[in-house]
């Protein structure tokens, strides 16, 4: 596992024990560019690990800062890791998401700038989802 130190570590600053089923996710999130949904963690994982356990987890990281939910669709949420440290319970990513119509993957994009909206005060925001879709550039080949 490449990613072991920098997964401890971050599990350390998280507050959050060193296990095999943390450390095989978080590596499997570290190894790719684009968001994954428990289906795809469940596919993807060498040692079998039931759902609970893998949905247990994904709320644990989503609780303490590590990974924040991405997009929803026919398979449920798919979750990415967080680009900078997010305090526990409150997320700091606002950044957009691109959903590729053609294979599906969910993108993180932190170097586009989410436009600021203005609300009355009669509402209190809680989270903004901002979603592109098209083509991505694997698809488009």
């Amino acid at each position: 596992m490449d990613n072991e130190k920098i997964i401890g570590d971050l599990l350390h600053a998280h507050g959050l024990k060193k296990t095999p089923i943390r450390m095989e996710m978080l590596d499997l999130f570290m190894n790719h560019d684009f968001a994954l949904s428990a289906s795809d963690i469940v596919a993807k994982m060498k040692a079998r690990h039931d759902r609970v356990t893998v949905y247990r987890a994904l709320a644990s990281f989503e609780e303490h800062g590590i990974l924040h939910k991405a997009s929803e669709d026919g398979q449920g949420a798919k979750y990415a890791l967080c680009g900078h440290d997010c305090p526990d319970e409150t997320h700091a990513d606002q950044h957009a998401h691109f959903v590729c119509d053609e294979c599906h993957h969910t993108y993180c994009l932190e170097d586009v700038e989410v436009p600021e909206i203005k609300i009355s005060s009669e509402f209190s925001v809680n989270r903004v989802n901002y979603t592109l879709s098209g083509i991505c550039k694997e698809c488009k080949v």
